[in-house]
């Protein structure tokens, strides 16, 4: 059985920004600072934001006023990523609830 730290999921809005120059992670806020709902649902939107994202390059690729497949294929590589993630989360929650409904009071 593997155990699973709820607090060490990645802070929302850092899944995607550079390291800083020392190959540091920026400190991330503790975990009673911001509210598990309230970090899902900013995951949530981040991948989505991702996904927009990685739409418009694909629109402005088709549409030939983006001519660059490196930035294209970049925004479609970030967006695969944030899904990635959520996917991996939502499969976490649900082993957690399917952990927590076996328990027997």
């Amino acid at each position: 059985m593997t155990e699973m730290r709820i607090g060490k999921i990645v802070p929302p809005g850092t899944i995607f920004k550079p390291q800083g120059e020392t190959g540091a992670a920026p400190a991330a806020p503790a975990a009673a600072d911001v509210p598990f709902g309230q970090m899902v649902k900013d995951v949530v939107q981040e991948a989505m934001g991702a996904e927009q994202g990685a739409a418009t390059a694909i629109q402005a690729f088709a549409s030939g006023s983006m001519n660059d497949v490196h930035d294209v294929m970049m925004a479609v590589s970030k967006a695969n990523m944030a899904v990635q993630l959520l996917v991996q989360v939502r499969n976490g929650l649900l082993e957690a609830y399917q952990e927590l409904s076996r328990i027997q009071v």
